[in-house]
């Protein structure tokens, strides 16, 4: 049984498109749980009609309070899993995109697959898409040039390569977060998104796997909280904002600081130093942060995106 955490906030102009791609999925051993974050628009109507109808698939909670965007994707999964104690699997689901028919029965196979009784996760590719799911790019990795295959925790403590609404997870990863939850500490205070969290759990404890081709149409309508972004546009706002890139790297760091607070003790020798090393960047000078870079593979994808970070880290 598959759970599907969907976080919403002002999602009434998509959200129908959503549903229905999951109604219509070739695997129909699911239940969808909603968790909306404060909308002030009309989601929560749109979601009681698709209550009302399917009221054993679907299931609606506003939230007491406003969690944020992955805030309300931590929250929504430990309460799902209590509803739901019989899901083996959880998948994550955005408001505004539409999943490809066979997304659910071609992630369970691969999961499935390299689980082998540790944390997993599988993720894939989408399609990005116009506002009105005409395809502008058949794939997000070649248009944003993210190198997908390099996914070893070295990598992904620096770079995110994990698209939230593709990714399926275990419940072996999630008892392995909600473990670690138990030393008291609250993960979205530092995790910059549930994806990236999950990533590096299943990269240091498990397995990550790759699911072949797109799963699901990535609309982008200009009010999406992550999205695609041109190549070229991504180079000249990195150029003219170099302050924040700083800033979005100190916050990498301190992810992985959080990383090692929660999972230090359940790491191989070899992986608990990889995140020891990355901490450190944190406290080393100007040339120190750079040797350490390539000589423990901190990279991010493409030459370009490296340059900026020797130049800015």
């Amino acid at each position: 049984m598959i759970a599907i955490i969907m976080g919403t906030y002002n999602g009434e102009k998509y959200i129908r498109e959503q549903i229905e791609s999951i109604l219509t999925q070739d695997y129909s051993e699911w239940k969808l749980f909603v968790f909306d974050d404060g909308s002030k628009d009309g989601t929560e109507e749109v979601v009681a009609e698709y209550v009302e109808k399917y009221p054993d698939k679907i299931y609606f909670q506003k939230n007491k309070k406003n969690f944020g965007a992955a805030g309300n994707f931590f929250n929504g999964i430990k309460e799902a899993v209590g509803f739901f104690p019989e899901a083996e699997y959880f998948c994550f689901s955005d408001q505004d995109d539409v999943w490809v028919k066979d997304k659910l029965s071609r992630s369970l196979v691969k999961i499935k697959e390299i689980e082998k009784g540790r944390p997993a996760l599988v993720f894939s590719d989408v399609a990005i898409t116009d506002k009105n799911l005409t395809i502008t790019a058949s794939s997000y990795f070649e248009a944003e040039k993210v190198d997908r295959t390099k996914i070893s925790l070295n990598y992904l403590l620096m770079e995110n390569k994990l698209i939230g609404g593709t990714v399926m997870i275990n419940k072996a990863l999630l008892e392995a977060e909600l473990a670690a939850e138990k030393k008291g500490l609250i993960p979205y205070k530092k995790a910059k998104m549930h994806d990236w969290w999950f990533g590096l759990i299943a990269a240091g404890l498990g397995e990550i796997g790759y699911v072949d081709g797109f799963t699901e149409y990535y609309r982008q309508h200009g009010n999406n909280v992550v999205g695609g972004e041109s190549f070229n546009s991504y180079v000249r706002a990195r150029l003219s904002k170099i302050y924040e890139i700083r800033r979005r790297i100190n916050q990498n760091i301190e992810q992985g600081e959080e990383f090692l607070r929660y999972f230090g003790d359940n790491l191989s020798n070899e992986e608990l130093n990889i995140v020891k090393e990355f901490v450190r960047l944190k406290y080393m000078g100007f040339f120190g942060r750079k040797i350490s870079i390539i000589k423990n593979k901190f990279l991010k994808s493409g030459f370009i995106r490296n340059i900026a970070l020797f130049i800015f880290v």
